[in-house]
Parts: structure tokens; sequence; C-alpha cells
């Protein structure tokens, strides 16, 4: 786009902040859960008539970080540092 200033589009471009704000805190909740290991991606036990197996589905962390950074930048939070400048 020649001639665009300001921030480029993305696929949250137009969305309600307030739905933006929902899904960040939605997104930190499942990396808490996550990360913390109260969400298990798979367990398996035995029982007495053979072994039994239970999936869940479980977002990898790299991708729910990549989301929860994304959901930021469109609400403006965190961003980049300024540069450190040397005062003399």
């Amino acid at each position: 786009m020649s001639g665009f200033v300001g921030q480029p589009t993305t696929i949250l471009t137009g969305v309600d902040p307030a739905t933006l704000q929902l899904w960040l805190g939605q997104a930190q909740a499942a990396y808490a859960q996550l990360m913390t290991g109260a969400k298990v991606a798979s367990a398996s036990y035995a029982q007495g008539d053979g072994s039994k197996s239970v999936s869940y589905t479980a977002a990898q962390a790299p991708a729910l970080m990549a989301w929860i950074m994304q959901l930021q930048r469109a609400l403006g939070i965190g961003g980049r540092r300024r540069p450190l400048r040397p005062y003399f």
C-alpha cells in the first residue's frame, strides 16, 4: 500500500476493542492453564478391562503466545521499548 500511514491492516482491524479485550483475557487464561498444567493434553490409564486413553485439544504454547501478542498489538498494549540513549 503506497502512501499508507499508520498501523498496518491486520485480520483484527475493525474488531471492537471490547471484543479484543475479551479475547485477550480468554487467551491469557488458556495460556496460564496450559503452562501450569491445569489443562491435560492427553491421558492414559489402565482399567480391569484394558487400557483407556482420553485426549483433549490444547493449543500449542507458541501459537497461543503469538495470538496473545497479536491481540495486545491490536489493543496498543506493550509494543516496543524506546531505544536507550546515553545522556552526557
